[in-house]
This record gives structure tokens, C-alpha cells and sequence, in this order.
């Protein structure tokens, strides 16, 4: 087996959070510095002798480096998953504000990007300008919808937003290493620090009325949209237009986009690293993928757990995604707030919505209706727990605990070893299921006499 040394000098401290994508003999990953990758596995998974960077060097087909070339800044590090779609790898860049000033903010950054699969040619972007709409860090993945016979690529956000794109043209040609310089289009996002402070009830915007909350000197260059925060992060000047040079290729057609966060979410301080939570709604990042099935999108909102969200109030959406534009209200099949924010994508089988929370509270749900059937707790991978749920052979995956699916909660057994549990999901291929359990990795099968 091949072994592939990344390096990595712009992270905290984090390993490979990207699952990698395996198509014929490419695999595709993001690495913790923001570097999109395809490997060729034919030469990579020969036996070698030799195991350093020179030598994974030559596995490589080709290398995408969004920060060098897109002046990306991943909040801790890359963690997206690639789709690939036809000739091309949609990649989310990963970019982020953050509390701290001395770091840089790049709020015009793309934050979907195309790439030409063969080649690892820039071939189209995104152009909403999510940058400056962020509460902090994006880590989503994008995924395909196939509706009505026509895909869709999925891209949830870091500013509690789901979009759907059209997928690249096939025939698109892109004239490479042009740029253009973009602006600003607005509002900037203006965070009122109320630590400490009590706001009477009002939202943002009518806090931002009844204070005084500009100097006199500083004059807005564009709409401000106010939010409250406890603590302040990186903003952007509200007295001058950015601007910034961006890749002159495509832009990505929207069909339609859904905001996630409910206005009582938004309404409320985001939270800043080290709190605990109040138990309230607060705003909060995508870091879930979206989830498709029988013409409905699904999708949790939930941020890092220090950062407040994981003692606050969650919300799971199914959207109708037939529809086209602004779909908030229209597109809303229905909504699921009963439970804490969620970082992990939903498991869907046999009609079931399977989610866990940041309280490692397992809810099922009807995929149709949004009807609770059960709720339960996994005592012993509590707070431990941020992979999501395996749906297979009748059985959900949770941590050590196997229950069933089914609309009436039944615990089937444990998966033994020690106390540990993963951030890792287990998976299941050629009839095997394949889990990381603290230190061990297990694969378990169906021997007839009994499971091993």
C-alpha cells in the first residue's frame, strides 16, 4: 500500500479532514492547507520501500492551491469533501472570517469552485459573495441532486444558507490565468458587540436605530446589515467598497437557495469561542452536507461546539427543491426544531430521517412529514460523538450503540472495545462494514453462524 505525506504549514494543528473521492484510478482529496488533489492510485498503491514527500510527489496528477492562488483562509482547516460530476470536481474553498484581527479576511473569496478533473484547470466559480456573509468558517461538502431528471449541485453554507447550482456545461471553454477585479456588491455585515449588554428584545436592526452606534466620521459605503455577537470577529470597514481580483472564468447559475436559519436564529448574538451555550436559538454555521432523496433536500444547521452552538437550539429543513429562486417560504416542506444544533449529515432509509445532535441525541424522523416517531440518547458517547449515523442492512450505526430502523426505537447490541469513540463515519462496501473505533479498526460481516 502507498503511503502520501501532504505537508501542511497554515492549520491548527489538524490532520486530513477530507474524505477522499475515489473515481476509476483518481482519487481526489482537500488538504488541512487548502489544497485540492488527484492522486493516481494505479502508481500510488504500488508496494514501495520509500515513504517521504519526494516520493508521494510523483503520485500526483495534479495540485489546486486555493490559498496561494485564491488567497483562501480556512478557520482551523480544509475540511470539505469533493464532488465529482461528470468532467469536473466542485470543491468548497473553505474560506472564513475570524475573531481574531491580526489574521486576514477575504470577503470576495469564491466559495465554490470548479475544477476540470483531468487537468485540475480552474473552470467556473461562484459569485454570491458569501465571504462577507459568514458568522465564521465554511465546511460543508457539495453533493448532486438528480430532479426530475436533471442534476443540481448542493452547497450549504457558512452563513446558514442552501443553494443549488446548475452543474458546468460539458462543452464550457475557459481561457486560463485570467482575472478580474469585483467589488462589493453589499450590505456589509456590521456585528454590534453585546456582551454583557441587554438588547430589550430588539433585533439588531432596531438596536442599530435606537444607538447611536457610528462615529460621525464614518460614513457607510454601502447598506449595513446589522447582527449581534459576544465578541467581536474580523469585519469588513463600513466607510470604503472592497474590491479584490478574482479568476475571470463562468460563473455558477443559481436554481434556487433556502435560508436554514429561522429570523429568530438570526435575531440572536453569535457566539464567540470558549461559551458553553444558554440552551437558546442562535445563529449558526452549515456543516452538514445536504442530503437528497425522493425529490427533497434535507439539511441541519449546527456550528463548532465552542463556539456556543452545541447546548443551543438546532433546525433541520426539508426543502422542495423543484422550485426556483428564493424558496425560504415556498420551498419549505417542513422544519425541525426540537432538537440541538447538528453537525453531522442526516441518514436516510426506509422512509426514515435519522439525525444526531451535539448532544449525541439521536431523533427519527418521517422523511415525508417531519413526525417524530423516537428520540434517544447515547449515554456513553455523550458530547463524544460528531460522526454521522449508518443506515444499512436495517440497522442504524451510532457510536458503539447498533439500534434499528424502524419508526419504533429498538437497540439491537453494542460494538465492543473500549470506551473511545470516533469523529470518523463508518462506511459500508462489498457487504463489509468498516468502523474506527478508538484505536481499532473494525470490519464486520455477515459469516452466517455469526457476525464477525
Amino acid at each position: 500500500m502507498g503511503k502520501f505525506i501532504c505537508g501542511s504549514s497554515r492549520t491548527d494543528n489538524f490532520g486530513v479532514c477530507s474524505t477522499p473521492t475515489v473515481e476509476g484510478d483518481r482519487l481526489y482529496f482537500v488538504t488541512p492547507d487548502a489544497k485540492v488533489l488527484s492522486l493516481d492510485l494505479a502508481s500510488w498503491l504500488k508496494p514501495s520501500a520509500v515513504a517521504g514527500a519526494a516520493d508521494s510527489a510523483r503520485h500526483v496528477v495534479w495540485r489546486y492551491d486555493m490559498a496561494k492562488t485564491l488567497h483562501v483562509m480556512q478557520d482551523h482547516v480544509a475540511s470539505c469533501s469533493v464532488l465529482v460530476h461528470g468532467d469536473f470536481v466542485y470543491v468548497c474553498t473553505g474560506n472564513g472570517r475570524f475573531k481574531y484581527t491580526g489574521r486576514p479576511f477575504y470577503p470576495l473569496t469564491p466559495s465554490l469552485i470548479v475544477l476540470n478533473k483531468h487537468t485540475g484547470q480552474l473552470v467556473a466559480r461562484d459569485d454570491e459573495q458569501i465571504g462577507e456573509q459568514l458568522w465564521r468558517g465554511q465546511w460543508s461538502s457539495p453533493s448532486l441532486a438528480t430532479v426530475n431528471g436533471k442534476a443540481q449541485i448542493l452547497f450549504a453554507t457558512g452563513n446558514g444558507l442552501c443553494y443549488a447550482f446548475e452543474p458546468v456545461d460539458p462543452a464550457v471553454t475557459v481561457t486560463p490565468d485570467r482575472w478580474i477585479t469585483t467589488s462589493l456588491r453589499g450590505p456589509i455585515v456590521y456585528f454590534i458587540d453585546v456582551n454583557h449588554k441587554n438588547t430589550g428584545g430588539l433585533s439588531p436592526a432596531e438596536y442599530a436605530k435606537k444607538f447611536t452606534l457610528l462615529s460621525s466620521t464614518q460614513k457607510p459605503a454601502l447598506p449595513l446589515e446589522f447582527r449581534y455577537s459576544i465578541d467581536l470577529p474580523v469585519t469588513t470597514p463600513v466607510d470604503s467598497i472592497p474590491t479584490a481580483r478574482v479568476p475571470d472564468v463562468p460563473i455558477l447559475k443559481k436554481i434556487w437557495w433556502f435560508d436554514c436559519l429561522p429570523p429568530e436564529y438570526r435575531n440572536a448574538p453569535f457566539y464567540p469561542h470558549g461559551i458553553t451555550g444558554d440552551g437558546q436559538k442562535h445563529p449558526c454555521d452549515i456543516i452538514a452536507t445536504p442530503v437528497f432523496y425522493h425529490n427533497r433536500v434535507y439539511v441541519a444547521i449546527g456550528g463548532d461546539p465552542v463556539h456556543g452552538s452545541k447546548n443551543s437550539r438546532g433546525n433541520l429543513v426539508c426543502i422542495d427543491p423543484t422550485k426556483s429562486g428564493d424558496v425560504t417560504k415556498s420551498g419549505k416542506v417542513w422544519n425541525y426544531d426540537k432538537l440541538n444544533a447538528a453537525l453531522t449529515t442526516v441518514s436516510i432509509a426506509d422512509g426514515l430521517v435519522f439525525v444526531i445532535d451535539e448532544a449525541s441525541v439521536i431523533h427519527c424522523l418521517d422523511a415525508d412529514t417531519g413526525q417524530n416517531y423516537w428520540t434517544y440518547a447515547l449515554k456513553s458517547d455523550r458530547g463524544r460523538l460528531n460522526s454521522a449515523l449508518l443506515a444499512a442492512d436495517g440497522k442504524l450505526f451510532a457510536g458503539k450503540s447498533i439500534l434499528a430502523v424502524s419508526k419504533t426505537l429498538k437497540t439491537l447490541g453494542t460494538m465492543e472495545g473500549n470506551s473511545f469513540t470516533s469523529p470518523t463515519t463508518p462506511c459500508v462496501a462489498n457487504g463489509v462494514l468498516f468502523k474506527v473505533q478508538g484505536e481499532w479498526l473494525w470490519a464486520v460481516c455477515d459469516k452466517g453462524d455469526r457476525m464477525r
